[in-house]
C-alpha cells in the first residue's frame, strides 16, 4: 500500500509547492524602475551632502516610502533621477515603472493610473519684500501676470494653483534657480509648492536669501495631492498600485507619513551632512 502511495504523496506535495517556489521565482525575475526630478524635490526626493557635497546618493520621503512598501515583500527596484519631463515621458512609454511626487491633472489622469495621495502641498507664490512697499492683493494668481514676469520650471503642472495654460508664464530648468531670478529682477514673481521651497534653500545653504522673500498662499486653492504616477505599459502596474497604495494607507493609519514628512524637513534644516542619517 504504502509502495502504491509513495508516488501520489510526492505529486500532492510538488502541486502544493510549486505555487510558492513559482512566486518565489517570479520576484527576483524582475527589478521596478522608478524615477523622480533630477534637479531634487526636498524633503521628498534629493541627493545625500558629506561635509557640505552633493553626493549621488538618494534619500528622502519618496526614497524611504518605497523601500518600506517593496523591499518587505522581496521585490527588487531601483530609483533613477531624470529631467522631469524624461522621467515622465519614459513612465509613459513603459521603459519606467512609475515616477514619484507627481501632482494631478485632466491629461495625467488619462496617460498614466495615478496611486492613491500620499502627501499634500501647499500651491504658492514668492516675491522680494523689497520690491513691494505696501502690501498688493489679487484674487486671481493669473492677475500677477499684470504686474510683472511670473517663473516657473519647465515641465511643471501649475494647474492646481489655478494658472492657466494661456496666462504667459517665463519657465526656467531649476527650481534653485528660482530665487536667484527675483534677484537679478528677471522675474518678478515665482510659483513653488511652500514646503518645496523651503527645503531647497536649506539644501543650498541660502543663507540670508529667505529672510528677503515674501510668500502668499495662491488664491482659491486647496492643498495640492502629490501621487505615483504607473505606467499604464508595465507589466507590474497592478502589483505596484495594489502594494504601493496599501502601504500608504497602513502608514496614514499609524500617523507615519507626517512623522517621515517631519524627519526629512529636520535633516535638511538642522542636520550637519544633510540627510546623512536614515530614520
Amino acid at each position: 500500500m504504502m509502495r502504491l502511495l509513495y508516488p501520489l504523496i510526492v505529486f500532492v506535495c510538488v502541486i502544493l509547492l510549486s505555487p510558492i517556489a513559482h512566486g518565489a521565482e517570479e520576484l527576483s525575475s524582475f527589478k521596478l524602475r522608478f524615477c523622480v526630478e533630477e534637479t531634487e524635490y526636498p524633503p521628498f526626493n534629493y541627493f545625500i551632502r558629506q561635509n557640505g557635497i552633493k553626493t549621488s546618493t538618494l534619500s528622502g520621503y519618496d526614497i524611504d516610502l518605497l523601500e518600506r512598501t517593496f523591499k518587505p515583500i522581496g521585490i527588487a527596484y531601483e530609483v533613477l533621477a531624470l529631467p522631469w519631463i524624461r522621467c515622465l515621458k519614459d513612465v509613459q512609454n513603459g521603459s519606467i515603472d512609475a515616477a514619484m511626487s507627481a501632482s494631478l491633472n485632466r491629461q495625467r489622469a488619462t496617460d498614466y493610473i495615478p496611486s492613491i495621495a500620499y502627501y499634500y502641498l501647499t500651491p504658492s507664490y514668492f516675491y522680494l519684500k523689497a520690491e513691494f512697499e505696501t502690501p498688493f492683493r489679487i484674487d486671481d494668481i493669473n492677475q500677477l501676470a499684470d504686474l510683472g514676469t511670473v517663473c516657473g520650471i519647465n515641465g511643471f503642472n501649475y494647474q492646481n494653483f489655478g494658472w492657466r495654460k494661456e496666462t504667459p508664464i517665463s519657465e526656467i530648468r531649476t527650481l534653485q534657480h528660482l530665487p536667484e531670478m527675483l534677484l537679478k529682477r528677471r522675474c518678478k514673481f515665482f510659483l513653488a509648492r511652500k514646503e518645496i521651497l523651503a527645503g531647497t534653500l536649506a539644501l543650498a545653504q541660502a543663507g540670508e536669501l529667505p529672510k528677503t522673500l515674501a510668500s502668499q498662499v495662491s488664491p482659491n486653492s486647496g492643498k495640492e495631492p502629490f501621487h505615483m504616477l504607473i505606467s499604464k505599459r508595465s507589466n507590474y502596474k497592478d502589483m505596484i498600485a495594489k502594494e504601493f497604495n496599501r502601504k500608504v494607507q497602513e502608514m496614514q493609519a499609524n500617523h507615519q507619513l507626517e512623522d517621515l514628512y517631519q524627519h526629512h524637513l529636520q535633516q535638511l534644516t538642522h542636520g550637519g551632512d544633510k540627510g546623512s542619517d536614515s530614520p
